[in-house]
């Protein structure tokens, strides 16, 4: 492996670390969902990386994807489950990490946060070359019922590569044997355990906030739309982005931003990520680390607060 390859993984799981440690300062009932999003976004910046996809804030029963939009007047609530998901990147390689807050201490809703780690740790403890994917699975959903509980079997963990945050392999949360890739050394992966008290199953909610640039397109276009499109397409690199991000670096007029967005969808310039919900309405708890294999076969977790 060499040591650009490594050291940018290492890097940019400091500066989601960061992140991390910003956000347990700032989730309190009564703060607002941007001040929040701009403040741990902002601090992956000035650790001298970039976003690999906007903040994730997903309260109870909503899985993921749930990013602030602009002028989101959400404020965290007095209680409930609240996800945050974050992700940077350094020259491309990628950290990926989550945690839940139980916003009043509920002992029941504590049950659901365990689970996960547990899980996550006992995944963690697992992965070395050799060891399929749907064995991680396996480990998982066994943590996760010994708490009463289900994992979200239609939701896991994914191979990272360079400006690819979804590269390919997915990590079940359940044993699934059509997962039977090997790990081996030099893989990057994001594992993401979710506990749940409902069926174990998400579903596409009716918005989206999260958008990526998948194509680039010529004919049929105006002058104004293709300037729009070329400039998304450098500022992103085909990564997931927030339209707060087009609006900080001035990239639409504000008022035209999400008029945009809407025509590129139609045009298949955008591709989108729903918000994804619990199909019982039950809440969902998520923990995340990204862990990496030298070439020797040894894993870094990189995202991993350090005592």
């Amino acid at each position: 492996m060499s040591n650009e390859w490594f050291d940018s993984y290492i890097k940019a799981g400091k500066a989601v670390i960061a992140a991390k440690k910003l956000a347990e300062k700032l989730v309190r009932p009564g703060t607002s969902f941007l001040e929040i999003a701009k403040s741990c976004e902002e601090e992956i910046i000035n650790q001298g990386c970039e976003l690999s996809f906007p903040i994730n804030m997903s309260l109870n029963e909503l899985a993921a994807h749930y990013s602030p939009p602009i002028d989101d007047p959400t404020i965290v609530p007095n209680k409930g489950l609240l996800k945050i998901d974050l992700g940077s990147h350094h020259n491309g390689y990628i950290a990926d990490s989550a945690i839940t807050f139980n916003l009043d201490k509920d002992p029941k809703l504590q049950n659901y946060i365990v689970a996960a780690q547990e899980a996550l740790d006992a995944a963690i403890e697992l992965f070395k070359p050799g060891i399929k994917l749907y064995e991680i699975g396996e480990v998982i959903a066994n943590k996760i019922h010994n708490h009463g509980l289900r994992p979200i079997r239609n939701l896991g963990g994914h191979e990272l590569k360079q400006y690819n945050l979804h590269a390919g392999p997915f990590v079940p949360n359940v044993k699934d044997l059509s997962h039977r890739e090997v790990l081996k050394p030099g893989d990057a992966y994001a594992c993401e355990p979710f506990s749940t008290s409902g069926e174990g199953l998400v579903t596409n909610g009716k918005h989206s906030y999260i958008y990526r640039f998948v194509r680039h397109i010529k004919k049929n276009m105006p002058y104004e739309e293709i300037s729009y499109m070329k400039k998304i397409e450098e500022l992103t690199k085909n990564l997931p982005f927030s339209p707060r991000l087009l609006e900080k670096h001035d990239i639409i007029p504000k008022n035209k931003i999400q008029r945009i967005i809407e025509t590129f969808k139609r045009k298949r310039i955008l591709d989108d990520y729903p918000v994804l919900v619990e199909v019982t309405g039950a809440p969902v708890a998520q923990q995340e680390h990204t862990i990496i294999l030298d070439l020797d076969g040894t894993p870094f977790v990189t995202t991993r607060i350090k005592n």
